[in-house]
């Protein structure tokens, strides 16, 4: 019987470091006999799907696909990593699902860090991928429910046995060689030879807090891609943005350690007992005002000033060559045309951002996939957050070359991973292909190799983003001016978009009100007096429908919250689950400055009949605008 390691991370370990060997290599491991990087539950590098299905109550089935997988390969080791599993009502859930034999066939491993030096790393983390603002004690006051390891590992214990957890500390003075790469095999007793890809070292390297905090406010405040940013920094390895143990204090960091002390003086004796020393902490003794005030901030100014200095060269780097990027784009345009070819060139100075992220040059992985009237780009960027987006109307027949999904940018700019999906005509997704498409990729796992998803879309986009989040069950739902169906048995009083209550509404996934019950959270954002789109937001019921109502948004709610330059936090806040009704409504206060808001009340005070208030009701708008303006 195949014996199955269970690398369940935790998080900031090399985790992705050790996916990455182990899927680079994983022909060469399976076919010379040493491990087979388990296909079942995997999507990309991760065996998140395993994760996902215990929090879903669906993952006996799958360990029974692993063991079918393992005795496929009896001699074989067989390996299956995720660091969602790192994770105690996960543990539990998989504890309760878990079928005898796997648990007698089952080994855990996992690499830790101190638990203050995991919170600085996330901390930095999270700031440069603009996920939390810069504020430093608002994340320590959220961040201490992830300092308890012990009881997971517990869970686990119970699950497989005692003698069958292996916990090791992470840092190079502990690991094999210095490298959790090299560690994980060693404990395997899995020689690391020629034939294999190994990206050699341990990288301790990270960005000063000052650094990240820039990083995190350039992020939301240009429109600078962060990760082209990063990138030009890390070639540009200024001294003074690389530091450590700098987020928070000596004390700060005792105190975080004081709190677990006893815990971790458990966990040691249990599962780590040739590592006593590793929770110890010597190196937070002592004062921190035993650095005069004067030092302390001279030294915050010159790690300030470096990451200044470096982040206005990396910014100007990449400007400089956006610039010659335009530039050529010009030169070309301004050449007569001779032949096609010159259309040609235009064209390849010129391919949308997700392209230039997945082609044989880029750095990420991805795909795109045609299917007629609609088709479908994906861009993996992390397996954290997948955001699914949807054409809306006025992008449907763009034959722009560049073309772009809906919230590319947004998504790029935080790094989220991305499926966009395009339409060429405005039938409401109504398309055999593309919803076999869309199912595949459910049966495959696709969505289940993500922490988490979200659906997003406006108006026939919010339609798509609405009635297929049944495929991920547990996604979050932004819907923006949203239509549940336009099929005329079901909405008889729906008289817009001719177009698409022409199409074919006996497909499967016609009406979005049958489809959202399996999501976690649906946000609807719509206007309130909006006679049209509120019929279609009352179609929704359920506890998980959050309706967020914006009088004056009109049927171009998604347009007004931009013209605001509150759209990107809404969104963000909605996608990750976060937003509330009190945050919604403070964002929008401002709409009493566009003019959109303006036409939309007074259409309303007119329909009603009510033409006096709705010019007072222009002439209050129009003098608010004049004091602004003064």
């Amino acid at each position: 019987m195949g014996q199955i390691w269970l690398h369940i991370g935790s998080p900031k370990t090399g985790t992705t470091s050790l996916q990455n060997f182990l899927n680079d290599n994983a022909t060469t491991l399976r076919e010379t006999g040493r491990l087979n990087f388990m296909t079942t539950g995997r999507a990309h590098i991760a065996h998140n799907q395993l994760a996902a299905a215990a929090r879903t109550g669906n993952a006996t089935i799958l360990m029974e696909e692993m063991l079918r997988e393992a005795d496929a390969t009896p001699d074989v080791t067989q390996v299956a990593s995720s660091e969602m599993l790192f994770n105690l009502h996960t543990a539990r859930k998989l504890s309760g699902a878990a079928p005898e034999e796997f648990k007698q066939r089952t080994k855990v491993i996992c690499y830790i860090r101190r638990q203050d030096s995991y919170l600085e790393a996330l901390y930095k983390q999270l700031l440069k991928n603009s996920r939390i603002p810069p504020d430093r004690q608002a994340f320590l006051d959220d961040a201490k429910r992830r300092l308890h390891y012990l009881n997971t590992f517990n869970t686990y214990a119970e699950m497989f046995g005692e003698e069958n957890i292996v916990v090791r500390p992470f840092g190079p003075k502990y690991l094999v060689d210095g490298d959790v790469v090299r560690d994980f095999a060693h404990y395997l007793e899995m020689p690391i030879t020629r034939d294999l890809r190994v990206v050699e070292g341990f990288s301790n390297k990270t960005f000063s807090a000052e650094m990240s905090e820039l990083l995190s406010l350039m992020g939301e405040r240009t429109d600078f891609n962060t990760r082209e940013v990063i990138r030009e920094l890390i070639a540009l390895n200024h001294p003074g943005t690389i530091k450590s143990r700098d987020v928070f204090s000596r004390s700060e960091r005792m105190g975080l350690m004081t709190q677990v002390s006893r815990e971790n003086r458990r966990l040691v004796k249990r599962f780590m007992p040739d590592c006593k020393e590793f929770f110890e902490t010597q190196d937070l003794e002592g004062d921190d005002n035993a650095q005069s005030i004067e030092d302390q901030l001279r030294g915050q100014l010159a790690d300030r000033s470096a990451a200044t200095d470096a982040l206005m060269t990396a910014m100007g780097t990449l400007q400089a060559r956006r610039k010659q990027e335009a530039e050529l784009i010009a030169e070309a345009r301004e050449r007569p045309v001779l032949d096609p070819a010159n259309d040609a060139l235009e064209e390849a100075l010129a391919p949308p951002t997700w392209y230039r992220e997945i082609y044989p040059g880029g750095d990420k992985r991805g795909w795109f996939h045609s299917h007629g009237a609609y088709a479908s780009s994906f861009v993996e960027r992390d397996t954290d957050q997948l955001v699914v987006s949807f054409d809306n109307l006025s992008q449907a027949g763009n034959d722009a070359y560049a073309r772009e999904p809906w919230a590319q940018k947004f998504c790029a700019d935080r790094g989220y991973s991305h499926l966009g999906i395009y339409a060429q005509e405005p039938t409401w997704f109504r398309d055999a292909d593309l919803i076999a498409h869309l199912e595949r990729l459910r049966d495959d796992g696709f969505f289940k190799g993500f922490k988490k998803v979200a659906f997003v879309g406006t108006s026939m986009g919010a339609f798509g983003a609405l009635t297929f989040s049944s495929l991920a069950p547990g996604a979050v739902v932004v819907a923006f001016s949203p239509q549940t169906t336009l099929d005329k048995s079901k909405v008889r009083w729906e008289g817009r978009f001719a177009k698409g209550r022409a199409a074919d509404w006996s497909l499967p996934y016609s009406d979005a009100a049958s489809q959202t019950k399996s999501a976690s959270k649906v946000f609807v954002i719509y206007d309130q007096f909006h006679k049209g789109d509120r019929k279609h937001v009352d179609r929704l019921k359920g506890r998980n429908i959050i309706r967020l109502k914006g009088a004056g948004l009109g049927h171009k709610s998604a347009l007004v919250l931009s013209r605001m330059n509150v759209l990107k936090d809404v969104m963000e806040s909605a996608v990750t689950g976060e937003l509330t009704e009190l945050d919604f409504y403070r964002a929008i206060r401002a709409r009493k400055d566009i003019y959109l808001y303006r036409q939309a009340m007074e259409g309303y005070l007119n329909d009603r009949g009510k033409a006096d208030r709705a010019e007072r009701f222009g002439n209050a708008f129009k003098k608010r605008r004049r004091l602004q303006s003064a």
